[in-house]
């Protein structure tokens, strides 16, 4: 299968590809600065209108809190989780969010083609040297995009700054637009003395019935600020309850999709266009059951994945 990346422009990483332990170190200490407790500002502006006739969109604009767990750390490899802490009707409510997996000199990203399939990316190792990989997961661990990039350092400014990706409808537009199929993105994670931001570059691209157009132009600037934990202390409390009873679950199942994602040279997807969504809506069952203290095997997990996949 063809890349829809082909067919699109591609930006040029900085050209210095340091290799050195201080690099490395710094590379490593930008993205364990992720970790921690954060007040969240998303905003997402659609700003010029690239087909006839196209009206732009309002604003999207909300706010979270987050608690970002360092779920892993081995050197060269380091696994971010996300739980966001909202409000429920009787309190303080932990939603397991995002992950992010960040790999060192790793040959292989994803492109998102549509249709809920993901094409396996292979870099040489000319183009991998001294690069990491951020895979970020959905909320059952599964794809949502993996994009290779590199980290610069400019006094005490750290910026990570991607390959073009591609990926799925993000949850602001999936439940209510029909009318793009795919997001081509920049991402830039942007270490700041208040905490860090998320940046993205988007571009919505309609990719249906043999034709090839973009919508318009997008903004993102996700905005995460450190906060005392005291500010929420009872609902990241819950969340740090909630995760230790069930990270070793996750450890399975995103070590599970990391296998199919890296050992993968053929395209993954799901078998149906419903696939996607009982596949989460099953996994997160299972962790409900850990969370409560139930015994579920790992290999049932394994098994749910298998089953949706083809």
């Amino acid at each position: 299968m063809k890349s829809l990346l082909v067919s699109l422009s591609v930006v040029a990483l900085p050209l210095a590809a340091f290799a050195d332990s201080p690099k490395f170190e710094r590379d490593r200490a930008a993205i364990l600065a992720m970790a921690g407790a954060f007040e969240v500002e998303f905003n997402f502006t659609e700003t010029v209108a690239l087909a006839e006739g196209y009206e732009l969109k309002r604003p999207y604009q909300s706010t979270a809190r987050e608690l970002v767990k360092v779920a892993e750390d081995t050197g060269k490899r380091i696994t971010l989780q996300h739980l966001l802490v909202v409000n429920g009707e009787s309190g303080p409510e932990v939603i397991k969010h995002w992950a992010q997996i960040w790999k060192y000199e790793d040959s292989k990203s994803l492109t998102y083609e549509g249709g809920t399939t993901w094409l396996p990316v292979t870099h040489s190792s000319a183009e991998s040297k001294g690069t990491w990989t951020q895979f970020v997961t959905q909320t059952d661990d599964s794809p949502r995009y993996k994009a290779q990039g590199m980290w610069t350092h400019l006094g005490k400014t750290s910026t990570w700054t991607s390959r073009v990706s591609t990926r799925p409808l993000p949850r602001r537009d999936k439940t209510k637009r029909d009318d793009y199929d795919l997001l081509v993105v920049v991402n830039h994670q942007i270490i700041t003395p208040q905490g860090w931001v998320h940046q993205q570059d988007n571009r919505k691209l309609v990719s249906r019935e043999g034709k090839r157009q973009f919508l318009c132009l997008e903004a993102g600037l996700n905005h995460y600020r450190r906060i005392d934990r005291e500010t929420g202390r009872e609902g990241f409390a819950l969340a740090e309850e909630q995760w230790e009873k069930t990270r070793d679950f996750w450890k399975v199942v995103r070590e599970s999709w990391d296998a199919v994602v890296s050992e993968s040279d053929k395209p993954i997807r799901y078998a149906n266009r419903i696939g996607a969504n009982r596949l989460m809506s099953e996994m997160n069952s299972l962790a409900r059951k850990v969370e409560k203290g139930e015994k579920v095997d790992p290999a049932r997990a394994v098994r749910v994945m298998e089953k949706y996949l083809r």
